[in-house]
């Protein structure tokens, strides 16, 4: 029978692969004990002679019977010295009941030595995993467990480390991504003096154009975590185009409106008029277009809940607001004078673009007047009791 001259377990178990035999091993065994020879496995630091066949066999078997009835009749070999074995030389295993062998070329010395392992912690990615790996270096173990970093992967030591037991890998995975952003530009507006307008006009000879900025950002992602982030490049893809704003210096001279019952004096420059009385009084806009009459009976009430009189004129009110107070002058020199919006009429849906609907206490006087344009100023701090 093969017998077993000295056994430790410790590493050994981590390299041999244990195949649990039956009874007609034993006979097996019996048959080719006569051609036996003792080999010395090396396993690290532990070490185990066994009896196996003699090399023509080319068979390495280990035999155990601590209590009599459990066999064991093989083991497998992770790791045999390149020196001790030729370079063609092949380990085989076999997980078949009852065989299990290694075919090696020669075994120098009648000894096998097995690689010594180290029990490490890597953590990748946050993920911690436990593996047993052959002693070495901390490369070596990435190479083992097939574990490539990137250029700018980070680990917490050095690669040329050697490993020892427990110790702690940790590998964290860096990638960047460059993420692009763009932004409005403003244009500049720019004002200049010209004297083909007057004073007080201006007038677009240019209109701006944003602009567009194109910024790219490197973002650094450890994990997959981003924790950081650096601005790579900030420019002007498409330069803005300046908006230009041309403002009048040349100066209006005052108007002069010849009216039937004298003159009145328009300051354009100023926004001021003077009227038939000489009084100046101050105006924000002018509006012109075309007028009519109407009369009314006396005691009638206008839309406002004025009495009709001479001085309340009708008016689109979303046009000219209710209760404004106006100085109005047609085209050919007639003065209506000053009045306020206090009605309104049909015109301002019938699509002649007429202004104000002038109130005159008789019928002669509304055809008499008939239709004419008109320009009426609509005044500012002037109160309602001017029109009476």
């Amino acid at each position: 029978m093969y017998t077993k001259k000295k056994k430790k377990r410790s590493l050994l178990n981590k390299t041999l692969s244990v195949v649990m035999t039956s009874a007609v091993c034993i006979g097996a065994v019996a048959t080719v004990s006569a051609f036996t020879k003792t080999v010395t496995v090396t396993d690290g630091r532990e070490v185990v002679e066994i009896e196996t066949p003699k090399p023509d066999s080319k068979e390495v078997s280990v035999v155990e019977d601590e209590i009599g009835q459990s066999m064991l009749s093989a083991f497998s070999i992770d790791a045999v010295q390149e020196s001790e074995v030729e370079e063609d030389s092949l380990v085989m295993v076999s997980t078949d009941i009852g065989t299990a062998f290694a075919d090696l070329d020669e075994v120098s010395e009648n000894e096998i030595k097995i690689a010594e392992w180290r029990s490490i912690v890597i953590e990748l990615r946050g993920e911690k995993l436990e593996k047993d790996v052959p002693a070495g270096t901390v490369e070596d173990a990435l190479a083992y467990l097939q574990i490539e970093l990137s250029k700018d992967d980070q680990i917490n030591t050095d690669k040329s480390t050697e490993l020892t037991d427990g110790m702690k890998i940790v590998i964290d995975r860096v990638t960047y991504k460059n993420v692009t952003t763009t932004e409005v530009v403003d244009y500049k507006t720019i004002n200049k003096d010209t004297s083909t307008l007057y004073q007080g006009e201006s007038l677009v000879d240019t209109y701006g154009v944003e602009g567009e900025r194109t910024i790219v950002t490197k973002e650094k992602y450890v994990n997959g975590k981003k924790v950081s982030e650096k601005q790579i490049s900030n420019k002007i893809t498409t330069e803005p185009i300046d908006e230009v704003i041309l403002n009048g210096t040349a100066e209006r001279e005052p108007v002069t409106v010849n009216t039937y019952s004298g003159d009145m004096l328009v300051d354009e420059d100023q926004g001021t008029i003077t009227d038939i009385y000489g009084n100046t009084v101050n105006y924000t806009e002018v509006i012109t277009g075309s007028s009519t009459a109407y009369t009314a009976e006396y005691g009638a009430i206008c839309s406002t809940g004025r009495l009709a009189r001479y001085g309340v004129v009708a008016v689109d009110p979303d046009r000219i607001p209710y209760g404004s107070i106006l100085y109005i002058v047609s085209d050919d020199g007639f003065v209506y004078g000053y009045a306020v919006a206090g009605d309104t009429g049909g015109f301002v849906y019938n699509g002649t673009n007429t202004v104000v609907d002038l109130y005159f206490p008789t019928l002669d006087e509304c055809n008499s007047y008939g239709r004419r344009g008109i320009s009426v100023y609509v005044l500012d701090g002037v109160s309602e009791d001017i029109t009476y």
